[in-house]
């Protein structure tokens, strides 16, 4: 299945499967696959902007990241940047990229068009997921080894607070409705609720089962958590704080998004995608994706889950 031309929509999901090396495009209507790309060598993360139409994939292995736009998906470009990247956040403009480098322990901020160095922070070890608050006022980076997010200034692009969580922190996602970010800590079992007005911890949520992937249901009022070990997805009162239910889906479920009342998560070990009906609970449909999804994105969203 090859990519034809395009204008991208809020609804278009795209998914990254590492052990294929490729880029899926998925048709939310119809619960299918529309289109597939390969992006060699081990693709990992993905990022997008939906004002330029842009979608950004990092390449840990041989340090580069593929820019692709939306329209011609079939012809990326790779940016050469070195390091380890990994996670990727981009501003809503689509002007800066924001690339947190795994081995290194830094966040490198860099023009998204030709990937040229910015600006650095340094953040703790083995930065993994990064996101955005709501005014881009500050950049948010999960550091996996150090039990910890830094909280990234980006007008000055320097660490300026360093927020403790639990035990293996990996994916983030910022709630604009209520101004919070939501921690995924894989080895604890927990997801941190932290202020963004604040910056500090104003709860621990009990979840079990090796949280991984996170997403903001913003139209239902729920955050999203993928459990790799229990095989479900953990559902949150982001209100509240506290945890309302779970459902299952595939095995080893990594990356989540929702779209107008259904999740859709990417099951590593069962290389599917689960649709899920946020309502009833019910599971729509799952489609074989390909070995290793790891990564999706709506190309409405910013920041990689």
């Amino acid at each position: 299945m090859a990519f034809g031309a395009q204008a991208a929509s809020a609804e278009d999901l795209y998914i990254v499967c590492q052990d294929d090396a490729a880029l899926l495009h998925f048709d939310t209507e119809r619960a299918e696959v529309s289109g597939r790309v390969g992006l060699s060598p081990k693709p990992a993360m993905i990022a997008a902007s939906l004002e330029n139409q842009l979608l950004f994939v990092s390449h840990p292995e041989s340090g580069r990241i593929s820019r692709l736009e939306m329209s011609r998906l079939d012809a990326p470009k790779s940016l050469e940047i070195g390091g380890t990247p990994f996670g990727l956040a981009v501003s809503a403009d689509g002007r800066f990229l924001y690339v947190g480098d795994w081995k290194r322990n830094v966040v490198r901020k860099l023009d998204a068009e030709t990937g040229k160095p910015l600006a650095e922070a340094s953040v703790g070890r083995e930065p993994a997921g990064l996101a955005l608050d709501s005014r881009e006022e500050h950049l948010y980076v999960a550091n996996r080894e150090s039990r910890s997010v830094t909280v990234v200034e980006l007008a000055s692009m320097r660490a300026v607070k360093t927020i403790e969580v639990g035990e293996g922190p990996f994916a983030l996602g910022f709630d604009s409705a209520n101004n919070r970010l939501f921690v995924a800590s894989v080895r604890s079992g927990e997801v941190t609720a932290i202020d963004g007005a604040t910056q500090v911890v104003t709860a621990k949520i009990a979840v079990g089962g090796a949280p991984y992937g996170v997403a903001i249901d913003s139209e239902g009022g729920r955050v999203l958590v993928t459990n790799q070990h229990a095989n479900r997805v953990s559902i949150i009162d982001p209100s509240h704080l506290r945890l309302i239910g779970s459902i299952g889906v595939g095995r080893y479920p990594e990356a989540v998004a929702t779209w107008r009342g259904k999740a859709y998560v990417a099951n590593w070990f069962s290389g599917d995608i689960s649709v899920v009906d946020l309502a009833t609970g019910d599971r729509l449909a799952t489609v074989r994706l390909g070995e290793g999804p790891r990564s999706m994105i709506l190309s409405g969203a910013r920041e990689a889950r």
